[in-house]
């Protein structure tokens, strides 16, 4: 067994049906060293009399919060907590289950990579979906990791993947924003690849499942306002944390163009809301246009970006 200990942080929220096949999966790992810290929301009942029984394995800790803080600070408590006297800490949602080779397999990618931040593996879907998700690795340059993030990547594969708690140090928390924490972890990861890369190991040994009322089924009943409103958002977070990367003005050009180019979902594999965004109105979509570079000044220290029409082209009219 390996001398390096991985943390396994468990957020859980209304997640009595599910939690045990979870705590069991991660429990069940082989050869590694790892302990699993449990954070309980709120008053959820039904959730600790799940965990309870766990609370008897030397390897666990579990911690009810006295009051609810919401899926992104129950995330962040969970790393915190998970990460602490560990060389490398993991979220593992209430509702998903991993493999017995999980954590090995993604110890040896992370020994193999020292500059990565995240080692992250395929995600093989099941319920209200099915298939596999997965994302290429982000390397390279800061910069150049940053415009592959803003141009190509949206599901937040990675963000169930090992972290290093070296690297966690270095960028604040995990944060929320006022769209319901929307995609929040897919900008997490984006201020993680400020610090290293992030290595994709393929093979789909992590199982998510996608069911009626979690976080994400939300995000899909919205009305196509709220999501373009919601859209926005995101690709100006995205760019925020983007831009401390850059050197230059000419650097900081190239990622505000990176996120227009996120912004008009000219990759239809990014985002959730691609065909709804691609169909609003003109007046809707200069709506958009409009918030973005005003968003994007505010966000940039290069001074008024010019006129933006121009440089959109068919993206802005289309």
């Amino acid at each position: 067994m390996t001398s390096l200990l991985i943390g396994v942080g468990v957020p859980v929220w209304q997640g009595a049906a599910f939690v045990a096949e979870t705590l069991e999966s991660v429990l069940n790992q082989r050869g590694v060293q790892f302990k699993l810290f449990i954070s309980i929301d709120g008053a959820d009942a039904d959730s600790e009399r799940a965990c309870l029984p766990f609370a008897s394995d030397p390897r666990v800790q579990i911690v009810l919060q006295p009051r609810r803080l919401g899926w992104v600070k129950n995330t962040a408590a969970v790393l915190a907590g998970a990460g602490e006297q560990a060389e490398f800490v993991c979220v593992q949602p209430h509702d998903d289950w991993v493999e017995t080779n999980y954590l090995a397999t993604l110890l040896d990618a992370a020994r193999a990579h020292p500059n990565a931040a995240v080692v992250f593996s395929d995600l093989a879907v099941f319920g209200t979906h099915e298939g596999v998700l997965s994302q290429e690795s982000v390397t390279g340059t800061p910069i150049e990791r940053q415009s592959v993030l803003l141009t190509r990547h949206f599901n937040a594969v990675a963000y169930r993947g090992l972290n290093r708690t070296s690297v966690l140090k270095t960028v604040p928390p995990i944060s929320g924003n006022k769209f319901g924490d929307f995609a929040c972890d897919t900008v997490w990861m984006a201020r993680l690849a400020r610090a290293g890369d992030l290595i994709r190991v393929p093979v789909a040994i992590y199982h998510k499942r996608f069911r009626p009322g979690s976080a994400h089924a939300q995000w899909e009943n919205w009305h196509k306002w709220q999501k373009g409103a919601a859209w926005v958002q995101h690709c100006l977070d995205m760019l925020a944390e983007a831009l401390p990367v850059a050197t230059n003005n000419e650097e900081r050009q190239l990622l505000i163009d990176a996120a227009r180019t996120r912004l008009w979902l000219v990759h239809t594999e990014l985002g959730p809301y691609a065909k709804q965004i691609k169909a609003l109105s003109g007046i809707r979509r200069w709506g958009m246009q409009m918030a973005f570079e005003a968003g994007a000044a505010i966000r940039s220290d290069i001074g008024p970006l010019g006129p933006y029409t121009a440089r959109l082209g068919s993206h802005a009219t289309n």
